[in-house]
This record gives C-alpha cells, structure tokens and sequence, in this order.
C-alpha cells in the first residue's frame, strides 16, 4: 500500500466519524437555536482539527512501504487519534445548554457551570424534564415595588434573575403568551442600525410579513442572537446574527 492510498483510507475514515459526530452535535446537543449561540462552531472546528492532525496528517507523514514497526506507528497514532477525539467530544458534551430560562424580556442558556448555580428547586425541574434542553420561566413579581427588592438583593450578592431557580416554572403555554407580547424592536432598531438592517433585510427576503413575527433575545454562553417566533404559535421561525447589546439581566 502507497504512502497516498493509506492516507486517503484514513482521512476518508475520519471524515466518516467527523460528519457522524456533526450530526450527533447539531440535531441533539446543540438543536437551533443553540448550534448559533452556544459556540459549538469553535469547538466542533477543534474537534476536526484535532482528530486530522492526530489522524492522516501523521500517517502521510510516518508511513513509508517496508518500513520496520510500522504497524506499532500506526497503533501509536491511532491511540492519540481516540483519545483527541473522546477529549473534544466530552468538551463538546459538557458544554452543552442544558436548560433555557426566559427572564426579564430574553431567553438564556445555561450550560452546567450555570446550572451548578440555579440551587435545588431549579435542578429538580430539569431533572423531571422530559426533553432536554428543558424551558423554564423565570416568575417575577408584578409590583414595581416588589420588583425593585428583588434587584437590590442583586446588589447584595444574590445570583444574577436569570439564575434564581427558586423562581422557575415549566414554559408552558400562558408563559409563551407573556413572550410573545413583549418581544425586542427589531425593526425600529433596523431604522438607525445598519447592521440590524441588513440582518432583517435578510430575513424579510423569505419572510415578508415583519408583522407575523416577534423577536426575542437568546443569551448564549459565548454568544447573543436574535430568535424570530411565529406570533401565531411561538414556534422559531429564524435565527438572525444580530447582537442587540443586551446586557445579562441583574
């Protein structure tokens, strides 16, 4: 076997378990819209690095036909392949949104290190969700009064709203309405925004009627994009890459 021909088996094996992984990743780790705002784009391209730099990059370079213990370079390889491969795959896991929180007028992810914060009640919800990532909604008292307590105890060093999961409650449909009815001003925002602009040119190319949707913030772990929803049914209807300059509320 040529040095080529043994390259190409092994880089056409890798891309096997690369597109596998991909999906893997996309459809069930990271589902839309946290594939955007989650920053599995980086990571999955470390993954891909990694596993070709450890794989068929070593093989071109250590294979030669007749070549003594050839075949224990090869295990070498293949062993540091797996296991930068399992490495990325375990980062890629654990970094996952497990849980999205809609607080104070945007959605937020929370990957583990966040939920490690939620305290007790807010762990026992997403433990008895049954599908992940769960969605919960953050309840918040309705007098300015009341309201204006729970942001001074922000002050004294409470856990950010987002994350006071003594407040949770499953999203259902009541709290779907709530979103709907406050969603982010794109569109006027678009008005003196080139960037907003052109993001909801974009979109309104496929989707004329601006009137039919709202739009709502989503906090990722690295990133801040805007969720389009169906007022008819708050179901997603895009993704646009726009940060609106949301701070993470108190």
């Amino acid at each position: 076997m040529s040095r080529i021909k043994a390259f190409a088996i092994h880089f056409a094996l890798t891309a096997v378990a690369l597109i596998t992984m991909f999906a893997v990743v996309r459809l069930l780790w990271y589902p839309r819209p946290l594939f955007a705002a989650d920053g599995a784009w980086p990571a999955f391209w470390l993954l891909a690095g990694v596993t070709l730099t450890l794989g068929p990059l070593l093989t071109l370079s250590v294979f030669r036909p007749g070549k003594k213990a050839l075949w224990f370079d090869l295990a070498v390889i293949g062993v540091l392949q797996i296991a930068g491969f399992a490495f990325c795959v375990h980062l890629l896991y654990n970094r996952r949104i497990q849980m999205v929180v809609y607080s104070q007028g945007g959605f937020y992810g929370l990957d583990a290190l966040r939920i490690a914060r939620i305290g007790p009640h807010g762990q026992a919800l997403l433990r008895n969700a049954g599908k992940k990532p769960a969605y919960m909604y953050v309840h918040l008292p309705h007098s300015k009064k009341a309201m204006l307590g729970v942001e001074i105890r922000t002050l004294r060093g409470e856990p950010p709203i987002f994350l006071r999961g003594w407040r949770y409650r499953p999203y259902g449909a009541k709290e779907q309405n709530v979103v709907l009815t406050h969603g982010f001003p794109l569109v006027t925002v678009a008005q003196t925004n080139p960037v907003a602009a052109r993001v909801l040119a974009r979109f309104r190319a496929q989707h004329p009627h601006l009137g039919h949707y709202v739009f709502v913030p989503f906090h990722g772990t690295y990133a801040t994009v805007i969720l389009a929803l169906r007022r008819a049914n708050g179901r997603l209807a895009g993704v646009l890459a726009f940060n609106p300059g949301v701070g993470e509320a108190p």
